[in-house]
């Protein structure tokens, strides 16, 4: 019996080349005397390359399927963002601005004309919208009443005939967030019960849900996972003269419930694999977990978890035989960044009076068409969006947080895990407060504009921040949210060139290099390497040698205002240029920023 012939098989060759060497050392060695033309023109040269063509083709897409595979090697960022959901990380693309808004109205003087007739104070009401000169759309996220007696009064419009006053112009303030309202239907007649059935609402531009109902009338409710069965819901308060507390938070039962997906393709509502059947609603009654404690000689280790108080494994219920209505939120605009005093158009106006009855037809139009807005501080919004390394680096740490803050690294991606609905943050950074005995910490914050340019953190996004990180934070933690200081810097370097290269070009070839090596914003506290430099610039093409780089601070005009020695801040070596912990570095004009001379 003849013995099998053993080949040896290289599985490190993996491109067209390594391949086709491979190919052709094999035959030539195996089957010498049935195929020895290796020549270019030769036909079996068209059967070499043919093979070797579609081997590195199957190698590449295998390199790629594994690489895709993990998120610490995934490079496309449609896949890291699936990643990063596995990990309980949702990242929403289409950031909303948040601001704080004036609104002015005209009312009527009384009788007397000495004050303004508060039987025509308005209350403009949730919903209102408004349009800034760069085609933003803000809707107003609360009702703003104008008889609150902290708002401006200033008399307005005079008789000319006697001076008398006859309209006051009242100022008051309002909450807004950009984007715009829209209604999606999904028809669920003809189709049968689905388990885990998800529904389109719209593209990737969708931002937020505000309600989902079916044509039962049967309310669906957003949660962060469907095995969260209890969610709170806004009730009136009684006593809301006397404690100052507008709503009381209560516990429901969410049998119907679903969780915002969002990809590439578009943005999805998700519900559970219940059916009908398994409809158990109705306010939270604690007695049902904590009376199987009662009257034991033992305490079990059982916490009372919200999440055990409906004895469920459906997962919420998936709806089938009706029609869903969905009103959601989306921003269409390119930017949601708006000056200050640019958002000044009001497109919808929702204008109510306390007694419209006994009113004046004529003059509640001419109060409520009256209505002015203006942003008396700058709305920004993110523009530039997070890298795929920021985003692993987000999903990571957010894993390792366990829905709770203790490092400062729990802090910082709990911030940055804050829905876009409520603003966004471009940089965070928590600091330990020396001075503090009561474990007093530093957060500080800073946002961009509409042009990728710092921006200082309007008040409104702090505020949410601060909310957001209430059910996160350890009990005994004091937070102080605070404004991070902007250092502009340019960039001074003098190189000498080649023979035969041309200066100019030389020069415009290192600001480039410079300009992608700086392209994204730094990290507050983040230094400035002045070694880096010297590396990026001896690299381009045509530099021979670098003579001296210098980093200076560019304040007040256009730039910020924060002035500083850039000698303070020299390391001893002079390889560094360390940033506070409360301040960031910015090269803000990169192409009048950043000055060179050749020799």
């Amino acid at each position: 019996m003849a013995n099998k012939k053993i080949v040896p098989i290289k599985y490190t060759s993996r491109d067209f080349k390594t391949i086709k060497e491979d190919l052709v050392d094999h035959a030539k060695r195996y089957y010498p005397d049935n195929y020895n033309d290796f020549s270019s023109v030769a036909f079996g040269s068209l059967v070499l390359d043919s093979v070797s063509y579609g081997c590195d083709i199957l190698s590449y897409y295998l390199d790629y399927q594994v690489n895709e595979s993990f998120i610490d090697t995934s490079i496309e960022f449609d896949n890291i963002r699936k990643h990063a959901k596995s990990l309980g990380y949702s990242f929403f693309g289409r950031p909303i601005a948040f601001g704080t808004v004036s609104l002015f109205v005209l009312v009527p003087a009384n009788a007397n004309g000495t004050a303004p007739d508060t039987a025509y104070y308005p209350t403009v009401k949730r919903g209102t919208e408004f349009s800034s000169a760069n085609g933003a759309n803000f809707i107003l996220t609360e009702d703003v009443r104008f008889d609150d007696p902290i708002n401006e009064v200033v008399a307005a419009r005079f008789n000319v005939t006697t001076g008398a006053t006859t309209y006051f112009a009242i100022r008051a303030y309002g909450q807004v967030s950009s984007g715009k309202y829209a209604i999606s239907t999904a028809n669920l007649n003809d189709s049968g019960f689905q388990r885990f059935r998800r529904v389109r609402i719209g593209g990737p531009e969708v931002s937020d849900v505000i309600s989902v109902k079916d044509s039962n009338g049967n309310q669906y409710y957003q949660v962060d996972y469907l095995s969260q069965e209890v969610v709170y819901l806004e009730t009136t308060n009684q006593n809301a003269a006397a404690d100052g507390v507008r709503n009381i938070l209560k516990p429901y039962v969410a049998a119907r419930r679903f969780i915002l997906d969002q990809d590439d393709t578009g943005t999805y509502l998700q519900f559970g694999f219940g059916s009908e059947d398994d409809d158990t609603t109705g306010i939270v009654e604690p007695s049902r977990v904590a009376i199987q404690m009662h009257g034991k000689r033992y305490i079990s280790s059982r916490s009372f978890d919200p999440s055990q108080l409906l004895k469920t494994n459906k997962l919420g219920l998936s709806p089938n035989g009706t029609t869903l209505n969905i009103v959601y939120r989306f921003n269409d605009a390119i930017t949601n960044s708006v000056p200050v005093n640019s958002l000044n158009t009001v497109i919808g106006r929702i204008v109510e009076f306390t007694n419209t009855d006994s009113l004046n037809n004529s003059m509640k139009q001419d109060v409520a068409s009256s209505l002015e807005v203006s942003n008396p501080e700058p709305i920004s919004a993110g523009t530039t969006g997070v890298t795929n390394e920021e985003l692993k680096i987000r999903s990571k740490n957010y894993y390792a947080t366990q829905n709770r803050a203790v490092t400062k690294q729990d802090y910082e991606t709990i911030c940055y895990k804050m829905p876009a609905k409520f603003g966004t943050i471009k940089r965070i950074n928590m600091v330990n407060d020396p001075s503090a005995t009561n474990r007093r910490l530093s957060l500080y914050v800073i946002s961009e504009n509409a042009n990728g340019k710092l921006v200082t953190t309007n008040s409104t996004i702090k505020s949410n921040l601060k909310f957001w990180m209430q059910d996160y934070k350890m009990l005994n933690d004091v937070i102080d949210i605070l404004d991070t200081k902007i250092i502009n810097f340019g960039i001074d370097f003098e190189i000498s060139v080649t023979r035969t290269s041309d200066p100019t070009d030389v020069i415009n070839r290192v600001k480039s290099r410079i300009l992608n090596d700086y392209d994204l914003q730094f990290y507050i506290g983040e230094p400035i390497y002045v070694s880096q430099l010297f590396s990026v610039i001896n690299k381009v093409e045509g530099v021979a040698d670098v003579i001296k780089v210098k980093v200076f601070n560019k304040s007040g005009g256009i730039y910020s205002a924060s002035s500083v020695p850039f000698k303070q801040l020299v390391s001893r070596d002079g390889t560094f240029y360390k940033a506070p912990g409360n301040a960031i570095f910015e090269l803000k004009y990169p192409n009048s920023d950043i000055r060179g001379v050749a020799r």
